[in-house]
Parts: structure tokens; sequence; C-alpha cells
């Protein structure tokens, strides 16, 4: 008989860095995360921002 031993693997869960966006008039404006703990109100940020078609993000990806 074979002795299989059980192992207890331990998996460390990385959380998704995010930010809160939207957009108005063709601007895309994040929320600034600093101000977003200390005030409530938070500010947003106008930020340059170019929409890609897939096909060049295919084009632009290495695969190995």
């Amino acid at each position: 008989m074979i002795n299989r031993r059980k192992s207890k693997k331990r998996y460390a869960k990385k959380g998704i860095d995010t930010q809160h966006v939207f957009t108005e008039n063709n601007q895309v404006f994040v929320k600034n995360k600093a101000s977003y703990k200390a005030n409530p109100k938070s500010e947003w940020s106008p930020i340059t921002f170019k929409w890609v078609s897939i096909e060049k993000v295919q084009d632009c990806l290495v695969l190995e």
C-alpha cells in the first residue's frame, strides 16, 4: 500500500489594486486615493487616456 501524505499548501491572496474612474465629454477622470480617505467629497483628476483597438494590443503581445 502506498502512503500518501496530504500537503497543506498555503496560497497568498493578493488584492487587486483598483481605482475609481469616470468619463465626461471624452475626458477620463480618476479619484485621488489620498483625498478619498481624508475628504469624503474626494477630488477627481483628469488623465490622458486613449482607446486602443484589440488588434493593436494583440500585435504588441509577445507570446512565448
